[in-house]
């Protein structure tokens, strides 16, 4: 995964401070004529000017050079002027949005393959499991992936046997995800872990766990950035579940901005599972506390409905209630608990129509060097739009650079054709890997996706904004998988949070719990859509200060 930005006010004068804008005049230095240093007199002549008529003659040039020097001045004002109107008419950008998004698309001709993926029910589930750090993800991610025999046996024995010669025997289920050294070591999720496995007769189960912690808030938002519906992990110990939901002084918990992160960027269903139970001997009275604490926050605050939220009591390190069988929960649970388990709820997904099919978009999520099947330049990423098959022509962007998908592999797998939805990895013939970019947007070579540096955005901000925005405030923008620098460059209105209706134009700035139409400037070229033409990748997250200020989406952008 690419890094994110430092999410930090960007100090304005840094650009003065390493010299960037500074010029430099050098002077060239010419030769001297020859022979300039020495002049022969020459004898007098009488056809020279007189002394006086030498006067006279000295002061008509005089008048003369003042006089166009004048008509210069003038001229070279107007120059100046219409340079500066041409400059102006060249600056000026078309806002694209609503309708004007879509009527690209029009002319849009699917193949038949594309129309029968956008029609059927079939293909991956993305989910992506969110929650505080230490309420157990990445135990539950093993275990889930060990009940659906995405590994076996002999794996989890040689987990269990290097955890407890590591010291870290607990965590001998969470490293089926934690796989890299560092995380092993620190006992952390520092990056988005990814495991594919099937999840019933039609449909694979792609399991995406996100870090806890708060340094790698930006992974979090990346992983869910990707997922069909979201796993909330809470931890039902006593202690835990409140040192990561509340919002008092002294608390630095999660769990409220996992769950905003969720609604923002448009996952419709919410399994929140409460985890460790067995720290509780799964006491039903403290499920039910942790059910109408979180659903008053979900229902009232993020808008969540109370059909898309389903709540689970489990147990990680236990294995209860994960299977469907539920051969590993004790009657202490199963005696009140008729709800479904962990994985008949994740079957019970049923993902929203795709509607009509548009043209290729897939989101760079990772730049792959490793395998050699794929080549030297290859990426991985899901195709949120369209399709890809071997030999097609598309475009990278904003890099505008045309390249030919050499393969194409689902789980290491060659394929000749991925439909949408497909989280794929590719690999390109001819191509420059230094052209490839996390964030950067694979798209169909006749229907490219328009780059841009200004864009328009409707956010809510979150509770944690203590500072207001004002114009000109610096924030790290995320939108799929891109992260960039941005600047607030126009409050353009303060609105109604449920309407949508205008308040006040042009506002001085922006508090906590206000919704607001902005308009941005980036630091680089983004790849954006309005959220009427992709609710994906109109998703934006504010961010400031290793804070999460604001959740929005684009309604226009500016090219």
């Amino acid at each position: 995964m690419g890094h994110a930005p430092r999410e930090k006010p960007i100090a304005g004068e840094r650009d003065a401070r390493r010299g960037v804008g500074a010029t430099t005049t050098t002077t060239m230095m010419r030769p001297a004529a020859p022979g300039g240093a020495v002049e022969a007199k020459r004898a007098f002549a009488f056809d020279t000017l007189s002394p006086d008529q030498a006067a006279m003659s000295a002061r008509g040039r005089k008048s003369a050079v003042s006089g166009a020097r004048d008509v210069n001045n003038v001229e070279t004002r107007e120059g100046a002027t219409a340079s500066a109107a041409l400059a102006e008419e060249l600056a000026v950008k078309v806002r694209v949005g609503g309708e004007d998004a879509l009527s690209t698309f029009r002319s849009y001709e699917a193949s038949r393959e594309e129309c029968a993926a956008y029609a059927s029910n079939s293909g991956d589930i993305h989910v992506v499991i969110l929650g505080h750090v230490d309420a157990g993800k990445s135990t539950l991610s093993g275990r889930l992936l060990y009940a659906l025999k995405a590994i076996d046996d002999r794996v989890v024995h040689k987990n269990a046997r290097d955890s407890k010669a590591s010291g870290k025997a607990s965590f001998a289920w969470a490293w089926v995800m934690d796989s890299r050294p560092e995380e092993r070591e620190r006992g952390v999720t520092i990056d988005v872990s990814v495991k594919r496995c099937v999840l019933d007769d039609e449909r694979q189960l792609v399991v995406l766990d996100a870090p806890g912690h708060r340094d790698f808030v930006p992974s979090a938002i990346s992983g869910a950035a990707q997922a069909d519906a979201g796993v909330l992990v809470i931890d039902g110990a006593i202690g835990g579940f409140e040192n990561g939901f509340d919002a008092a002084a002294g608390h630095s918990g999660q769990t409220r901005e996992h769950a905003r992160l969720a609604k923002s960027l448009g996952l419709n269903t919410l399994l929140v599972v409460v985890n460790k139970m067995d720290c509780v001997s799964y006491d039903r009275e403290r499920f039910q506390h942790i059910v109408e604490v979180l659903t008053h926050f979900l229902v009232d605050d993020v808008k969540f409905t109370n059909e898309q939220l389903i709540f689970i009591p489990v147990s990680g390190i236990d294995g209860a209630n994960i299977a469907p069988d539920r051969s590993d929960s004790p009657e202490a649970l199963t005696s009140w608990y008729k709800g479904p388990a962990l994985i008949e709820a994740l079957r019970a997904i049923r993902l929203p129509s795709r509607g009509e099919p548009k043209p290729l978009r897939m989101p760079i999520a990772d730049i792959i060097t490793d395998i050699r099947s794929l080549g030297s330049a290859a990426c991985g990423g899901k195709i949120e739009a369209g399709s890809l098959s071997r030999g097609q022509k598309v475009i990278i962007a904003p890099a505008n650079i045309t390249a030919t998908v050499k393969c194409i592999e689902i789980d290491g797998l060659a394929v000749d054709f991925a439909p949408v939805g497909t989280s794929v990895d590719v690999g390109f013939s001819n191509l420059d890997p230094q052209h490839l970019q996390v964030g950067s947007v694979l798209c169909h070579e006749s229907h490219p996706i328009a780059s841009t540096t200004e864009i328009e955005v409707r956010v809510l901000t979150t509770d944690v904004l203590r500072i207001p925005i004002l114009r000109g405030s610096k924030v790290v923008l995320h939108s799929h998988m891109l992260a960039c620098d941005a600047t607030v460059d126009a409050l353009v209105a303060q609105v109604d949070t449920l309407t949508g209706n205008i308040i006040k134009e042009n506002p001085r700035c922006i508090t906590r719990d206000q919704s607001a139409i902005l308009r941005i400037k980036t630091s680089k070229s983004v790849c954006v859509e309005p959220t009427s033409v992709s609710p994906t990748l109109s998703r934006v997250t504010l961010r400031s200060g290793g804070k999460t200020i604001a959740l929005g989406a684009v309604t226009a952008i500016w090219r």
